[in-house]
């Protein structure tokens, strides 16, 4: 399924794979993530905020006139550093309570009011460079009873012509945000450096004989839950292989193609 930016709804779309093998090598050739057949968050774009300060225009739409900020305040911006103190400039696009504004989807939709103030977390330089946003604290929705609280993002492993494949990894690119990781190939870490000091990884359930699945955020502790070791399932910096810090883990057999 592909989701309408305008409306969420899902929508029937034929992904296939760029290879008719999946071999290792087979992957985007330009892409940080080496990856062809995969899941892929973008994370670290969100801060909740208890006010918000420094107004400005909307970069993105001159005609939106609800108003941009550029600093978040609040105990999420005041668990780090000052902005001016680090490598992160502004906290904008961010956003009041109430507000609506564009979709940015060529329609001319307006989202609904926001729930909470907040900011995108500094979309200019490409997310959150300190690190102190909320998907860097242990807040993921952990609830195993999602009509009363937020479950954890539940995925099946994908398949090509109803069979999934048999062996799989887990990367991630995050040390190319953080301004520790230097040319030397020193300062990468996972989870990044940040007041939260957590990074959310991916946990496999498997539930009797008849369900098998992921999950990403933090969930653990539970039966029949294997987590890979949390972050150390991003395994090792390949930057001497690569020339830039992705870490890639080890190669699982699916134990859930069984199913």
């Amino acid at each position: 399924m592909t989701t309408s930016a305008s409306n969420c709804a899902g929508n029937p779309f034929n992904f296939e794979p760029e290879y008719n093998t999946a071999g290792k090598n087979n992957i985007i050739p330009w892409a940080a993530i080496a990856t062809d057949i995969s899941t892929e968050f973008e994370t670290g774009h969100f801060e909740a905020c208890t006010s918000l300060s420094n107004p400005l225009p909307n970069f993105f739409d001159p005609n939106d006139t609800g108003g941009n900020f550029g600093q978040c305040n609040g105990p999420y911006e005041n668990a780090g550093p000052p902005d001016n103190t680090t490598d992160e400039t502004s906290d904008t696009m961010c956003y009041p309570q109430g507000d609506t504004h564009p979709n940015y989807d060529g329609l001319g939709t307006s989202t609904a009011p926001v729930q909470v103030s907040h900011c995108q977390d500094n979309v200019f330089q490409n997310g959150d460079l300190d690190f102190d946003g909320t998907p860097y604290w242990k807040e993921w929705p952990t609830s195993l009873q999602p009509n009363l609280n937020p479950s954890s993002f539940l995925e099946q492993f994908p398949t090509t012509n109803g069979r999934q494949y048999s062996q799989f990894f887990f990367q991630t690119d995050v040390a190319l945000s953080e301004a520790t990781c230097t040319g030397n190939n020193s300062g990468c870490t996972v989870p990044p450096p940040g007041p939260g000091g957590f990074y959310p990884y991916w946990t496999q359930l498997q539930s009797g004989l008849s369900f098998c699945a992921l999950e990403f955020g933090n969930v653990s502790g539970g039966f029949g839950l294997n987590t890979y070791g949390k972050d150390a399932e991003y395994g090792t910096n390949q930057f001497p292989t690569l020339g830039y810090p992705e870490f890639e883990g080890p190669v699982h057999n699916n134990t859930c193609a069984a199913f």
